[in-house]
């Protein structure tokens, strides 16, 4: 999918704090996998064409998750030298045991985008499925295509000089390593989860956080850590799934505009600073789904009764600016109507007697830290600050939040430029990539999206793309294909080969070159 030059140079705009000095800005709304592929995306390719002439083409990233092994390929495909420095022993290491946690590429984006369960990227491709099995389809992928082709460096950054060109990056190891760059993108990402005083609450990707047992449950914070765990005491593991399926029927719907006109007002009332809006939004609060669309909700639900959920909020509204819409319109189907199980708690958590309390604007405090307290269990989902904080000085943070303001259209990308990271026989860009490697993250992400819909693709090892050709073609059940059909899952572009149900061409060879 093709982006705009403008959306690009917002991007840019956004991340920049010198010529040469750049931060995936974490304060941009909206935060994913898929948002961060993106963004990085996009402004590797405007550095490029900016500040890497021939003769000054060293990059170096500062961080090794999913942004930063993005925009070190990206990078790489576009001719630099890349150099990634991180300071973890363990490749993810937030993510390994998160099997409760499945994530979408751009369901957050509905409905400004058409929700779809597979990547459109260049390279580094995956599908809708718990995060361990993400980060392990990236990492087969990084290991077959760019690892070799990067320079890895595992050592904390202590400072970066800026004053010359080329930059200095000086590593805090026992060696006092200097790098020399052209130039620098920190990417990151977040540190700890902020919590509450003695109100220790397990982190966002910890096993530990599931919420299955228990009459009632509390969470606090409304961005969609504190909406998705809001829902999962009734919907499991399945939120995600159940906001695909919702978005896909209501995307057929005048619920659709009605959404889309909402969040562009509410966009234009947004309050510098807060990530929130001025405006109430009472749309979410009286808006009621059709019995059709919750039949599709109810078979994810998985107790009877549901639990109680009590949802506390320092926003306008329990459906804030910078949740996501469709995870609001769910919230909204289990607050409204005959379904409620959660109820909205305007108010703010303090001390009081040296104990966590919940504070309403309206109503008596009431403790909330065990065993005094009636909830189950607490979550705390206040958002986690910068991890960059540890690396720039205060005024370079101020300066992104500032320019996540200025430049709100760099949050939500339609694509990427497919001019800059196009694919040949000869691999992606300047990447000397096997057509094989290709072809791999395809299958991969085809199974993926196998497992997380219950599909049977039958012919899965046959696929081999040759990316000049034909779209590929899958042969599914008659039950799994009106399975598919009913959910929106095809057509569907895997990175850029474009997938479509059909008998496949079993008489041709379609070969890839090693």
């Amino acid at each position: 999918m093709p982006i705009d030059a403008e959306r690009s140079a917002h991007v840019y705009e956004a991340c920049k704090l010198t010529d040469n000095l750049f931060v995936l800005n974490p304060f941009l709304p909206q935060q994913n996998f898929y948002s961060q592929q993106l963004r990085a995306l996009a402004l590797a390719a405007e550095i490029s064409d900016r500040h890497l002439a021939p003769g000054h083409r060293s990059v170096c990233i500062v961080g090794a998750g999913v942004a930063g092994r993005t925009i070190a390929a990206a990078f790489r495909s576009l001719g630099a030298g890349v150099t990634i420095v991180d300071k973890e022993k363990v490749d993810f290491t937030s993510y390994r045991n998160a099997i409760h946690r499945e994530l979408h590429p751009n369901i957050i984006f509905w409905p400004f985008q058409e929700p779809t369960p597979a990547t459109e990227l260049p390279f580094l491709n995956w599908a809708q499925a718990p995060v361990t099995e993400v980060v392990d389809a990236m990492m087969k992928e990084w290991e077959e295509s760019f690892a070799k082709h990067v320079a890895f460096i595992h050592a904390e950054v202590d400072e970066i000089e800026r004053a010359a060109t080329p930059l200095t990056i000086k590593l805090a190891d026992a060696q006092k390593t200097e790098l020399k760059a052209d130039v620098c993108v920190i990417a990151t990402g977040f540190g700890a989860e902020r919590q509450f005083g003695n109100l220790q609450t397990p982190a966002y990707w910890s096993p530990s956080s599931i919420i299955e047992s228990g009459d009632e449950v509390m969470v606090s914070g409304s961005g969609d850590g504190g909406l998705i765990d809001a829902l999962s005491p009734i919907l499991g593991k399945d939120v995600t799934k159940a906001a695909h399926i919702l978005a896909a029927r209501l995307s057929k719907k005048p619920m659709k505009t009605d959404v889309k006109a909402i969040e562009e007002e509410r966009r234009a009332r947004v309050t510098a600073g807060k990530k929130d809006s001025e405006d109430p939004c009472p749309f979410y609060s009286t808006v009621h789904l059709e019995d059709e669309d919750t039949e599709e909700i109810e078979p994810f639900i998985k107790r009877d009764p549901v639990p109680s959920v009590t949802l506390l909020h320092e926003s306008k509204s329990a459906y804030s600016f910078s949740a996501a819409p469709i995870n609001k319109l769910l919230l909204s189907h289990f607050s409204n109507g005959p379904a409620r199980c959660v109820t909205h708690v305007k108010g703010s958590l303090k001390t009081v007697d040296n104990q966590a309390t919940m504070v309403p604007e309206n109503g008596a405090p009431e403790c909330i830290e065990p065993p005094t307290t009636r909830f189950a269990k607490v979550m705390v989902r206040h958002g986690a600050p910068p991890a960059a904080k540890e690396i720039l000085d205060e005024p370079d943070l101020v300066r992104l939040g500032e320019l996540s303001f200025e430049h709100l259209d760099a949050a939500i990308l339609p694509g990427y430029d497919s001019s800059k990271y196009a694919w040949t026989r000869k691999g992606v860009g300047n990447a000397a990539i096997s057509m094989k490697v290709l072809a791999d993250s395809l299958e991969r992400s085809l199974d993926l999206l196998s497992r997380a819909y219950d599909l049977d693709f039958s012919n899965i090892r046959m696929l081999r793309t040759n990316i000049e050709g034909e779209p590929i073609k899958v042969n599914l059940p008659t039950a799994d294909t009106r399975r598919a059909e009913r959910f929106d899952l095809f057509p569907l572009m895997v990175g850029p080969v474009l997938v479509e149900l059909g008998e496949p061409d079993t008489t041709r060879d379609i070969d890839y070159e090693d």
